[in-house]
């Protein structure tokens, strides 16, 4: 089954250790491991020879040397469960894709080794629990335009392999792409290298084998697909649930360990989730520069913030003080016992109310206290009824 996943990245580092011919490490299994029905053993003993098929050129997971042997971790996985169950093996050689399709579809052959499911091969085969697991992603010439996503591969020319699960999965996605068709993903890598495409959607696994044996090295991974994992099954025609349940049980039988065995026979595999090494050194060099030079701005504009805010404050109280000093009358005030007029600092002559309004927050309203109302006024005939009025008043 596809796992669908839009936010998990899958740009991913891997270094294929690639062995070659021959079965490096069996697996350890028995028919006492599978807890077989009476009528799946029936149908072992009715069906002692089985005819399987694979991909033409797959590696490394199903392919054909130069003697016509099939190889890969695929065909180990077959030939490992076939041999705990007794069964021989007559593989259909050198046939291409769509022809092993159609001869499981028509009962010529009994088992797939490796296939990917999709709902159209659903209606004629039914597929194993998953065996092998890898990521799919596109790959472009290192001189190609950016691609981030399938989205981008709108439009764009893709080298495929008639009857390929992934036209179906693109097609399904609404990805209008033009299809350039050729017989192998070795083919469909060389045809992005010679730009002759823009772009392919591979196995991750079989792209880097690809690309190293190959000698591809204008060909990268640009992008993730959405789909988290490109999972490998055993298929067998729908006429045969009988073995489809041993195969099942088969599969299920083999222990973690004896898988990362098999694998690490054909390949060594480091996965990285993200970005190249050297990419993610540039970016993380890169923001840390504009960190440090950010820091460092901040501080300094933090610095002469609170060195302006300090100033600020010391002038203020400055002023305060000031302020306050001249506000405030004391000491000896030298005054003329005469006019009494007061001298200042500069040894001039002001009047009492202009020395107080200047050395104060006071300020002066004019008028005349009794005695000086009598001694100006009261010689005027106005005064006297206006004072003996003044008084009655306040009587």
């Amino acid at each position: 089954m596809w796992g669908r996943s839009k936010h998990k990245i899958g740009v991913i580092l891997i270094v294929l250790l690639w062995v070659g011919a021959g079965y490096a490490g069996q697996i350890d299994l028995s028919l006492d491991d599978m807890a077989l029905t009476p009528a799946e053993t029936a149908w072992l003993e009715k069906n002692p020879v089985i005819s399987a098929g694979g991909p033409l050129a797959f590696p490394p997971f199903h392919f054909f040397d130069d003697q016509g042997n099939v190889n890969g971790i695929s065909a180990e996985y077959l030939f490992s469960i076939m041999e705990a169950l007794g069964l021989e093996v007559t593989v259909r050689k050198k046939l291409p894709w769509t022809e092993v399709l159609e001869k499981a579809r028509s009962g010529q052959i009994d088992i797939i080794a490796c296939a990917a499911k999709t709902a159209e091969r659903e209606t004629y085969l039914s597929f194993s629990i998953p065996y092998l697991s890898f990521p799919l992603v596109i790959l472009t010439r290192k001189d190609a335009p950016f691609i981030g996503g399938i989205q981008d591969l709108h439009g764009k020319t893709l080298a495929v392999i008639e009857k390929n699960a992934t036209i179906d999965w693109l097609k399904k996605d609404g990805i209008a792409f033009v299809p350039y068709y050729v017989n192998s993903p070795a083919e469909q890598l060389r045809a992005v290298a010679a730009g002759r495409v823009d772009a392919v959607i591979e196995n991750l696994a079989a792209a880097t084998h690809i690309i190293q044996t190959h000698g591809l090295t204008n060909v990268k991974i640009a992008a993730p697909t959405p789909y988290e994992s490109y999972d490998l099954h055993m298929a067998v025609p729908k006429t045969s649930p009988e073995l489809l349940g041993i195969l099942n049980k088969a599969i299920g039988a083999i222990t973690p360990a004896q898988h990362m065995r098999i694998k690490n026979d054909w390949l060594s595999v480091r996965y990285e989730h993200g970005l190249q090494k050297s990419d993610i050194l540039k970016w993380v060099a890169t923001v840390v520069f504009m960190a440090a030079v950010i820091l460092f701005v901040v501080i300094s504009w933090n610095r002469t913030l609170k060195k302006e805010i300090a100033a600020k404050k010391k002038l203020i109280e400055e002023l305060k003080d000031a302020m306050a000093e001249i506000k405030t009358l004391k000491g000896i005030v030298p005054i003329c016992s005469g006019c009494k007029k007061i001298r200042n600092d500069k040894g001039f002559w002001n009047h009492l109310e202009v020395f107080i309004e200047e050395h104060s927050q006071a300020s002066f309203s004019h008028g005349l206290c009794p005695e000086c109302e009598e001694k100006l006024y009261g010689g005027q005939p106005w005064y006297s009824p206006r004072k003996k009025q003044s008084t009655e008043k306040q009587e």
